[in-house]
């Protein structure tokens, strides 16, 4: 990102033009919910379109422009495993998201959910989860 906004202050002054470019982002809500973020990275844009959606709704929203727009493109990067590539590319190892957080976006977007529409408090979402995935983890604690 500090690249980004070095260029974005540069190219106009290198083509004699006046002002400045702004910088887009690409975090979602639920990476900002789950505080999945590092410094200057994708949160520090002048303007984060997809800043509010969560990564299920952007999903689904690539699919249908994928299909009703014309967009083949966009079918190829819906279907791309979620990756902040932090880490260089290996041959026997991809960092992922899901991976990295231990949770999928699936389960972040629960989490929005019960937050911003059922307002629900740190006490009232555990209380939600336990019931909403009671036996879910059983095998993981041993139960």
């Amino acid at each position: 990102m500090v690249l980004a906004f070095m260029l974005a202050s540069l190219l106009p002054w290198v083509h004699n033009k006046p002002g400045f470019f702004l910088v887009l982002g690409s975090s979602n809500v639920d990476e900002g919910l789950r505080g999945y973020l590092t410094k200057y990275d994708c949160t520090s844009a002048d303007i984060n379109p997809i800043g509010s959606v969560s990564k299920q709704d952007l999903r689904s929203f690539l699919r249908w422009a994928a299909v009703h727009l014309g967009f083949s493109s966009l079918a190829d990067i819906e279907a791309a495993p979620p990756t902040a590539e932090l880490e260089p590319s290996r041959s026997n190892y991809n960092q992922l998201d899901e991976v990295d957080m231990g949770m999928t976006y699936e389960e972040l977007s629960v989490y929005g959910r019960l937050r911003k529409i059922f307002r629900c408090g740190p006490v009232s979402m555990f209380q939600n989860l336990c019931h909403k995935w009671c036996g879910r983890f059983n095998s993981i604690r041993g139960g």
